[in-house]
């Protein structure tokens, strides 16, 4: 049996800990990166404890009768240790539908956590979600990830371009100037999406404040001017890229080319996997063909970033 129960501030310092021992957890699960946007969540993170100790833990928020794991997160789902297993995931799924039922919460939307971020296996959320759950995937969206042990060939155009950006003199460094990034990448989705970034200029500060070996941002320079650049979370197994942009100038010295061919043969990373993020919108049915292609002539290949529903009366 497991004892639920939501999570509460003083429960910090113990959330962290789990995350940072757990098989599948990442810094964006740590409550010092979750409530930089708190104010516009109402949390419902839910801790489950057995006889042992904390067994699990689900980020998690509420909007109606409604439970999102996580909206402000590109991955929530069930973060675990090595204690967990098949059987006992089942068991803590059926507790949880249960109680939620109990608190008149009709429904869970759940966003997993993609495999290339778990450092052990950890799909036992998976099974019991539609075995015991009868859950469905009512989202899939699709990541281009390079394996960094075994790269595909970059495609020709892009191997062309980062030889033309440097020759014209780009050079790519690791930088603090957000603010310059952030110009170049918020006039970019205004003018081609009419959306503005998920973090706000002070937002993106705070957390590379916070987590400044997590966050980094690197920028394409042609004569001291940054003219593209990249936000990198580095996530454990993967480095992923957060935002990318390059301003007009950028575009035409190929600042994107060379940005990555600095970071994918001149950086040294402790990690498994580079994630280019998705490239689909809404609910996944929405491709930019484009963004992909771009993403895949770097030798990158689908990971799957899958939510899933389900009805707590089953």
């Amino acid at each position: 049996m497991f004892e639920i129960r939501r999570y509460t501030h003083q429960d910090e310092k113990t959330w962290n800990e789990f995350v940072g021992r757990s098989k599948n957890g990442t810094f964006l699960h740590l409550r010092t990166y979750m409530d930089y946007h708190s104010d516009r969540f109402a949390d419902h993170s839910l801790i489950f404890s057995d006889d042992h100790g904390i067994y699990a833990m689900l980020p998690a928020n509420q909007v109606g009768d409604t439970i999102y794991s996580h909206q402000g997160l590109t991955y929530g789902g069930l973060i675990v240790d090595e204690r967990a297993t098949v059987e006992g995931v089942r068991t803590l799924f059926t507790a949880l539908n249960d109680h939620l039922r109990r608190l008149g919460i009709g429904k869970v939307v759940y966003k997993a956590i993609p495999w290339i971020y778990h450092r052990q296996p950890s799909e036992e959320d998976l099974y019991a979600m539609l075995n015991v759950c009868n859950a469905r995937i009512n989202v899939r969206h699709v990541s281009t990830t390079i394996p960094l042990a075994s790269p595909i060939r970059w495609r020709r155009d892009h191997r062309y371009g980062a030889n033309k950006a440097f020759a014209e003199g780009v050079i790519v460094e690791r930088s603090d100037d957000f603010d310059a990034f952030w110009q170049i990448l918020t006039g970019n989705l205004w003018q081609k999406y009419g959306a503005r970034p998920v973090h706000t200029i002070e937002e993106i500060k705070l957390l590379h404040q916070r987590f400044p070996q997590n966050i980094r941002l690197y920028t394409a320079l042609k004569e001291g001017r940054t003219v593209g650049g990249t936000v990198l979370y580095l996530c454990g197994e993967v480095v992923h890229a957060q935002y990318i942009s390059a301003s007009e100038e950028g575009k035409r010295l190929h600042a994107v080319d060379a940005l990555f061919r600095h970071i994918l043969t001149e950086e040294r990373w402790d990690a498994k996997y580079f994630d280019f993020g998705k490239s689909s919108d809404g609910d996944g049915h929405d491709l930019n063909t484009s963004l992909i292609s771009q993403k895949e002539g770097f030798g990158g290949r689908a990971i799957c970033y899958d939510w899933y529903e389900w009805e707590t009366t089953i």
